[in-house]
This record gives structure tokens, sequence and C-alpha cells, in this order.
């Protein structure tokens, strides 16, 4: 059965919202073999949920940074000093720089689509 994406997600969200105390794994696993979904779209499914996971864990610890009156600059500069953690100031350089290289690239592309 070919199954889209948004499909899968839309699917996999309703899932959640109608058993919101069940373990998001199960869900996915439950969903996986419903659809019999293949490793690849499975994989992309778990991928896709960790990746919100992580956006949500950032967003919130975001917010109780500014509850506790740190600015947005402060909290990127911490978030940048766990990630580059223990690595030399060539690779810390590597980072800021590809950091901002994507930032500039991000800003170019949407002034051009504007």
């Amino acid at each position: 059965m070919e199954q889209n994406f948004d499909t899968i997600l839309t699917s996999l969200l309703e899932s959640y919202d109608n058993s919101p105390n069940k373990d998001i794994s199960t869900i996915i696993n439950e969903k996986c073999n419903e659809m019999g979904l293949s490793e690849e779209g499975q994989a992309l499914l778990k991928e896709t949920n960790e990746t919100i996971d992580a956006f949500t864990e950032k967003a919130t610890s975001l917010a109780k940074a500014r509850e506790e009156g740190e600015t947005r600059k402060h909290w990127i500069l911490n978030e940048m000093d766990k990630i580059t953690e223990g690595r030399s100031e060539d690779e810390k350089a590597m980072v800021a720089s590809a950091i901002s290289s994507i930032n500039e690239r991000t800003i170019q592309e949407s002034l051009t689509e504007e």
C-alpha cells in the first residue's frame, strides 16, 4: 500500500492525539506495521520524530532561558559552547563559520523569494 509522507505523518499525529499517554515509539512501530512501510520509510519516520523531539527540546530550553531573562543571542552562544565542548579552536571556528554561512544563505534565499 503506497503512502505519502504527509499521510503517514498525519496518521501518526492523529494516533498520538488519540492516545497521548502511549509511548511515541510504540505508536510509530504500530503505524509502520499497519501501513506496511518499507525499512526506508520507517527510518525516515523515526528520523522525523527525532528531529521534532530535538526541536521541541531546544524551543523549551529557549523559552526557559527567556523566562530567566536571558537573550536569544546569549542562549545561542551557550548552545554553541555545548556543541563545541572539547573541540580544538580550529574545529570551533569551522562550526561557527558553517553556521554563519547557512544563516547568510537562508537570509539571501528568503530575500530572493520575497
